[in-house]
């Protein structure tokens, strides 16, 4: 079938880095709704129709580039020095 002109782009909050593109609609995108279990999330546009889009595994996959920070105010990965 034919695939609409109009798509849907992601970006990372933080950096501002275009991770992914859907295409779909054949009118603009008014509406966007993730699936609570991070796993989809559901498009509707101008052209009547609500869409539901399932992400890529390697999306799911995808490691978070900030590391995230102990209890004790320390980076994941990182080891505390002797002093402390």
């Amino acid at each position: 079938g034919k695939v609409g002109k109009f798509e849907t782009r992601f970006f990372h909050l933080v950096y501002e880095e275009e991770f992914g593109v859907v295409k779909g609609h054949f009118g603009p995108i008014n509406a966007l709704d993730i699936n609570p279990n991070g796993r989809s999330y559901a498009s509707g546009a101008e052209d009547g129709y609500v869409r539901l889009h399932f992400f890529d595994k390697s999306y799911l996959d995808m490691k978070d580039p900030v590391p995230e920070e102990k209890e004790d105010g320390e980076k994941e990965g990182e080891e505390k020095s002797p002093e402390q």
